[in-house]
């Protein structure tokens, strides 16, 4: 059943199996063969026993000749009646004249005497047969239709000689075919016999071989159907030495390479999904038809869409277009926008080409440049707010110089007031030039600090006595919280710690009003310290907490007039990232600011 079941699979409708063809030729084959041997065997059977007969008439008609020519006194009803019944034939009598006798009456007939022969009168071809043997002493034979016994008979004539050797008559044989019919008969029956069994053996012979032939045909065919459907690597025994176990060597020869081939392929195209689906990027790829056939994770995510959603927004929509005007006009194109989640996402699109240099779609890469377009808008701030930090100080120094060069400051009190001014103006230009050049060598990489163990407490008590008269001048409460517990030491470097509290505690009281309290406290946390300064401030709003790390950033407070050059918590940053520690800031609008920063607790240092 199963290979009957596998044929029709391998079989469209209305075709035939080779199966069925090779069977139906060597059927057709057997049985032309068979027909035309069995017809040539007859005819030649038929003939050689109609030449048997006639040889064994003519032979006969011989010897009546010779038999009636030894008889001296005469040919006579009794000599022709009596070779009747010793041949079995029907007996004709020539005389020189042309002339043919028949026994009259065979059966009741007169016995003897002239008037027992019945003379027949001859027709053109008895005539001429009667000549062939009186004038030229023939002895013909045949086989043909006589009008007057009504039926085809085998005939015989012979001449009848004396003894100078003179035809001096002549005899016929005439003998019926029905002996002949019965021989020919039987022939015929055995022909038919074998036949019908040279026939049965030449199915059983056609059956045998076309098996022997579609059957490794057939376990071919079903091979090569699993390569097709995607089983690679089937094998197919043939267990044979000529062109179909060469096919069938070939076919696995081929099944095993094209396994190796497509393990490759798969393989290659696992690598290229990996590395597509790894790369940061966005890739978009379309068909001939404009039909998206790739699309890695981060496309879906710079699109903002899952699997299953149709590009329904603009831009999606225009994505595509762009492709598919990639693949009809041959030429690249860009394109920019910013998605629903505010990214700015840059497209780049180009046509895809084969070896033939043919189109077979495009490709469409997609980059988040929000970040790019953000540093390149701080650099542009960046130049816009050094050129107003550096402005500031020279427009002032410039103003209190201009009236001291012109003459117009007389009085010693206002020249002092100038020079105070100049002064201050100087140290605010020297403090901004110098965090500018510290941000710079922080940012490059080339400062570097050698950390060591030290007492938390002492640098924090250090911090709060600097910043003590800036804390009477704005009126505001400045204490040192005690640790509960003694604190471990810390690996660090005392001057960059107390430069970090320094700016801390400025941008503390910056946003303090008088009467409020900044603390300055530390805490242990694991294998950390943290140090922090807790202020009674404004407090930082909720927007501008994402960018307070960056260069020259200042937050709007209409309540609040700060000097600051905006670059105190960009270097404090990187100076904690430079100790090995992190920085963090927590507030809430009206409540106040907490800032810490954290150090590593030494391992093998005792207790403070």
């Amino acid at each position: 059943m199963k290979h009957s079941r596998d044929s029709r699979e391998t079989r469209g409708p209305g075709r035939r199996s080779i199966y069925a063809r090779i069977l139906t030729g060597y059927f057709a084959l057997s049985l032309l063969l068979t027909g035309l041997t069995g017809a040539l065997s007859y005819l030649l059977l038929r003939h050689f026993t109609t030449a048997q007969y006639i040889g064994s008439i003519g032979r006969k008609a011989h010897e009546v000749a010779e038999a009636l020519a030894r008889d001296k006194d005469g040919i006579t009803y009794e000599d022709i009646r009596t070779v009747e019944r010793l041949t079995g034939a029907y007996i004709g009598w020539i005389d020189t004249e042309y002339t043919v006798r028949f026994i009259q009456h065979r059966s009741s007939g007169p016995e003897g005497g002239e008037s027992a022969f019945e003379v027949r009168t001859l027709d053109g071809d008895e005539e001429a047969l009667v000549r062939r043997i009186i004038d030229e002493g023939e002895r013909p034979a045949d086989v043909r239709y006589m009008d007057f016994l009504n039926s085809r008979v085998l005939y015989a004539g012979a001449p009848i000689h004396d003894e100078e050797g003179r035809v001096t008559g002549g005899v016929i044989i005439y003998q019926a075919v029905q002996e002949l019919r019965a021989v020919t008969h039987s022939t015929v029956l055995v022909i038919l016999v074998s036949l019908v069994t040279a026939g049965f053996v030449s199915v059983l012979l056609a059956l045998f071989m076309t098996r022997q032939i579609t059957r490794p045909i057939r376990a071919l065919t079903r091979s090569a159907c699993h390569i097709g459907k995607g089983h690679y690597g089937e094998l197919v025994e043939v267990n044979r030495r000529d062109e179909i176990g060469e096919l069938g060597q070939t076919l696995n020869d081929m099944s095993l390479r094209l396994k190796e081939t497509v393990f490759d392929l798969q393989n290659e195209k696992a690598k290229l999904d990996e590395i597509l689906s790894g790369i940061g990027e966005g890739i978009v790829a379309v068909n001939q038809e404009g039909e998206i056939i790739h699309r890695n994770a981060a496309a879906m995510a710079l699109l903002e869409m899952n699997r299953y959603e149709l590009p329904n927004v603009p831009h999606r929509q225009h994505l595509l277009d762009m492709l598919s005007a990639a693949v009809a006009t041959r030429e690249r194109a860009e394109t920019q926008w910013v998605n629903e989640s505010g990214r700015v996402i840059h497209a780049l699109v180009w046509p895809l080409l084969n070896g033939a240099q043919e189109i077979i779609g495009a490709v469409g890469l997609l980059r988040d440049v929000t970040e790019s377009e953000r540093m390149e808008q701080m650099r542009r701030d960046y130049v816009a707010n050094v050129s107003h930090e550096l402005r500031t100080p020279l427009t002032g120094i410039r103003g209190m110089v201009e009236p001291l060069m012109d003459g117009y400051i007389e009085t010693e009190e206002e020249k002092m007031d100038c020079y105070r001014v100049i002064y201050q103006e100087t140290l605010r230009l020297e403090k901004l030039i110098g965090e500018m050049l510290d941000m710079s060598r922080l940012q490059s990489g080339r400062q570097t600090v050698e950390l060591e163990p030290m007492d938390v407490m002492g640098i924090l008590h250090g911090a709060a006595r600097r910043m003590k008269d800036r804390a009477a001048e704005g009126k505001i409460d400045l204490r040192v919280d005690e640790a509960a517990q003694p604190l471990p030491l810390v690996m660090g470097n005392e001057d960059r710690i107390m430069q970090v509290l320094i700016i801390l505690l400025d941008n503390a009281m910056s946003f303090t009003p008088p009467g409020g309290r900044v603390t300055v406290y530390a805490r242990r946390d694991g294998d950390r310290v943290w140090i922090g300064v807790r202020d009674t401030g404004s407090g930082i709003d909720p927007a501008d907490m994402p960018y307070i790390w960056e260069r020259f950033y200042k937050a709007d407070k209409s309540r609040m007039r700060t000097t600051g050059t905006g670059l105190g918590l960009s270097i404090a940053k990187l100076l904690c990232e430079l100790m090995n520690g992190r920085i963090t800031a927590t507030s809430a609008p009206g409540c106040g600011a907490t800032f810490e920063f954290s150090l590593a607790v030494c391992g093998d240092c005792p207790p403070a």
